[in-house]
């Protein structure tokens, strides 16, 4: 039972540092007129977050020898900490202590119609593209995958 707690710990604590690494990146694009760095890294962040929860979901759905607990670390522990509902909110707030309101709401549109949009994408390359190469990789080394 504690080993699922190991393994959230473990995946969070990888998460919440990758995050902090990419959001104190000077520019993971150009700076854009319209959303501060900070913003627009963060909202990188939960995008490139949604897609790997998605694509994770798809593959850990179709297979049954990846523990349970692994499975929690990745997508609780790594993903969780990873992307943050925290922090997108501080930044939205950011937007709106600056006087930038018609950014905050375009952020905001913006967070979750494509959050939602690349958890679907990950999904569907997880189901059409992860597993399968995944499952052959594995049926090479005289393994089922199933």
């Amino acid at each position: 039972m504690m080993k699922k707690y190991c393994f959230i710990a473990a995946g969070g604590a990888i998460g919440a540092l990758l995050r902090y690494g990419f959001k104190t990146t000077a520019n993971l694009l150009p700076a854009t007129a319209v959303l501060p760095n900070s913003a627009f890294n963060i909202l990188l962040i939960n995008l490139l977050g949604c897609l790997l929860l998605g694509m994770f979901n798809a593959v850990f759905s179709r297979t049954e020898r990846i523990s349970t607990d692994l499975k929690l670390g990745v997508t609780a522990g790594f993903v969780g900490a990873f992307t943050t509902f925290s922090t997108f909110c501080k930044e939205s707030l950011d937007l709106l202590d600056v006087g930038l309101t018609g950014t905050f709401f375009y952020f905001i549109a913006a967070s979750l119609i494509l959050g939602i949009t690349a958890v679907y994408i990950g999904n569907i390359v997880g189901h059409r593209v992860v597993h399968p190469v995944g499952k052959a990789i594995v049926s090479q080394f005289g393994f089922d995958y199933n």
